[in-house]
């Protein structure tokens, strides 16, 4: 029986236990892996330290990329002698000192954590010279501690400006596990400089400065307003793009730009959020900000937001990861209903037109001409630019009994007076004049959007009405198709559509939305099981909108359909008169305008 315990604890000498309290530098070293993950978490921390000190002026170097140097150098309040012999100590901190704190954080940093995790990883220097309280002036020296692997020295006297310079040398020297891990010097160079400008954005006022291996990379100043800031880390064509958005509701405020939908990516690297000065990737944030963007982009593409988030911080709780990137919020239903509404209310003043010089630029280099230059070397004289009025008329149609020679839906007529006539390109494409220029218009995106906001419409009034089948539509369905079907039946005659379980594999359908000419219960019954599959548990709201969506997009006119100038000319009048009728349900561009400067520079006019 002894040998027995002897042998299961793994030889231990009698006496002795298994567990045993880590070493302090151990412990340093394992806590350091959740704060200090790479030389950008090394410049977030620091950058954080010089923002809660009060600075004006930043300056970050780096070397290789930030893994064999990042020095932070701040303007802020500094540290004396006695504070500085504690800033490597775990845990201390003078953010905060009771419990009670942490309900009501407003500062970056509160942990304590950072500066101990760097200096158990790395070869750190702090120099640090403070403005004493109540007067103008600086005291008369500095400071400097040095932290090697955990080893602390003693503090020691040392000249210095006010302020704090932060020095982390090689990186993980130490841990070659962790420094193996690490990217080439440009990639760790490119997500130092994401957290600068994220930082640099959130905190107007204050200037910042990036040099890598002795050459500036990043820069801007303390007086330039997000707009600029914007501009200055991502281009103008950004930047004057950008719908300002501003919403106060209580005490909560939302400030910022948003991007119209045509300049969505396929990453979140242009989604922004600053709450209360600290930048952050909050998934609730994320989520509201695509809410408001629904049904004016693709589901596929992201939407470019820098939002400016105020809110009281008891109402708030940072202290939930250790790289304090995510949040928790007291009131989410409130915060994501405000968010939602206000970034939609920014977009719908946007341009949601796609702009055609991009298209004219991607001719070009198809057809050898290299856009970035002068495309003549002596430019002609400028030319007066018009465009003749063409007498309406009509085109015979093609025989083509699969397409109607009208819209599938009811357009009434504009009012009488004069118009210009419109051409129908492969029976897909109308192209027409506007102020400036000329746009080509989509006929089966435009008329999506016009009947979808007429179906919304009769919704939001209660007043949609149903066109009952004299035989009911019968659809077949697996058995646990049906089921999840016939259980929002309730739901769906809300929006005109009745029916009901006819057995075990069939789906019945009464009636169908009065407004859809041309329905087809069996595609419709369809569209319904998708959506239900595709979104687990929807609301009763998320239902009916999507339902409403595929309903309109099937009884629309199509690519392909022949249209009358009479027809079209109503349906460009139906568009005019929505609030929005530049992109379709699904968030596709309805339209593409060419300016005259587009056809100058098309034709070699311009460059």
């Amino acid at each position: 029986m002894a040998s027995s315990e002897t042998g299961a604890a793994g030889g231990a000498a009698a006496g002795t236990g298994r567990i045993a309290v880590l070493a302090e530098h151990v412990r340093n070293q394992i806590a350091a892996g959740e704060v200090i993950e790479r030389p950008a978490s090394v410049v977030k921390e620091l950058v954080e330290n010089a923002l809660d000190a009060g600075a004006t002026q930043i300056r970050i170097e780096l070397s290789a990329g930030g893994t064999e140097l990042v020095r932070v150098s701040d303007d802020g309040a500094g540290m004396g002698a006695v504070d500085l012999a504690l800033a490597f100590v775990p845990h201390a901190t003078s953010k905060l000192f009771r419990p009670e704190d942490l309900e009501h954080i407003a500062s970056l940093g509160f942990r304590g954590e950072a500066l101990a995790s760097m200096g158990s990883v790395a070869r750190c220097t702090i120099l640090s010279r403070e403005r004493p309280a109540g007067t103008g002036g600086a005291g008369a020296t500095g400071a400097r501690i040095r932290c090697e692997g955990g080893q602390l020295s003693a503090v020691e006297e040392a000249g210095a400006p006010v302020g704090t310079s932060v020095e982390v040398r090689q990186l993980f020297y130490n841990t070659p596990a962790r420094r193996r891990f690490l990217k080439s010097a440009p990639v760790e160079l490119g997500r130092c400089l994401d957290v600068v400008q994220r930082l640099a954005l959130a905190h107007v006022g204050v200037g910042f400065v990036v040099e890598h291996d002795q050459r500036r990379v990043f820069d801007v100043e303390p007086a330039m307003d997000l707009r600029g800031r914007i501009r200055r880390a991502f281009g103008a064509e950004l930047a004057q793009a950008l719908e300002p958005v501003e919403a106060r509701d209580g005490d909560l405020v939302l400030t910022g730009f948003v991007a119209p939908p045509r300049l969505a990516r396929a990453d979140t690297a242009r989604q922004m959020w600053f709450l209360n000065g600290r930048s952050l990737r909050d998934k609730v944030l994320l989520r509201a900000l695509k809410e408001g963007y629904r049904g004016l982009l693709f589901e596929s593409r992201q939407p470019v937001a820098f939002l400016v988030l105020s809110i009281d911080p008891a109402r708030v709780d940072v202290n939930v990861h250790p790289a304090k990137s995510e949040v928790r919020f007291r009131d989410e239903r409130r915060l994501f209903g405000f968010i939602v509404h206000a970034v939609r209310a920014a977009v719908s003043r946007t341009d949601l037109a796609t702009p055609g010089a991009r298209l004219v630029d991607t001719s070009l280099r198809r057809a050898g001409f290299d856009v970035g230059r002068e495309l003549w070397t002596a430019r002609p004289p400028a030319e007066p630019f018009v465009v003749h009025e063409a007498p309406a008329r009509e085109e015979p149609a093609r025989d083509e009994p699969a397409r109607p020679s009208a819209p599938s839906a009811p357009l009434t007529a504009p009012a009488p007076g004069p118009r210009t006539s419109v051409l129908q390109i492969a029976r897909t494409y109308l192209v027409r004049e506007v102020e400036g220029g000329f746009e080509i218009v989509d006929q089966h995106a435009l008329h999506e959007r016009i009947t979808y906001e007429a179906l919304a419409a009769d919704l939001a009034r209660g007043a949609l009405e149903q066109q009952r089948l004299l035989v009911p539509e019968l659809v077949e369905l697996a058995p646990h198709e049906v089921s999840l079907v016939a259980a929002e039946a309730e739901h769906l005659k809300a929006i005109g559509i009745e029916l009901e379980a006819f057995g075990t594999t069939t789906i019945a359908v009464h009636a169908l939305p009065a407004r859809l000419p041309h329905p087809r219960p069996e595609l419709l019954v369809r569209d319904v099981l998708a959506i239900l599959e595709e979104n687990r548990r929807p609301t009763r709201e998320r239902l009916l909108e999507e339902v409403l969506h595929r309903a309109a997009c099937r009884s629309s006119v199509m690519a392909g359909d022949a249209l009358s100038q009479e027809a079209i000319q109503a349906l460009l009048a139906r568009g005019a008169a929505l609030e929005n009728d530049q992109t379709c349900v699904h968030g596709r561009p309805t339209r593409v305008r060419f300016t005259l400067a587009d056809l100058e520079r098309a034709f070699l006019r311009r460059g």
